[in-house]
């Protein structure tokens, strides 16, 4: 994560407040974040994020219990919601 953060590849988003499960708007988001290649962590389900992520071949969306060293080497920018940073935090004080 230090390394993501170093390299500016580490964004922290509040939330992805999305209208319709629509790609298209989801890729909007995206493109509004530089994003081209990226892992997206949740904190818990969403099915709005997940359904509108799941066509874009450049995108993977987990939820913070998933993450891994794997994943977040193999795509450029790493992309946490605030929801998910706190639960992280509470992980790995714990």
């Amino acid at each position: 994560l230090a390394m993501k953060a170093g390299e500016g590849k580490l964004l922290i988003v509040d939330k992805f407040d999305l209208k319709e499960a629509k790609t298209k708007e989801f890729i909007a988001i995206l493109d509004s974040l530089s994003v081209n290649d990226g892992l997206i962590v949740i904190a818990q389900s969403d099915e709005m994020v997940e359904r509108a992520a799941r066509n874009i071949p450049f995108v993977k969306i987990l939820r913070y219990e998933g993450l891994n060293v794997y994943d977040i080497m193999r795509y450029e920018t790493l992309v946490l919601t605030q929801q998910a940073v706190e639960k992280l935090e509470g992980v790995l004080e714990g």
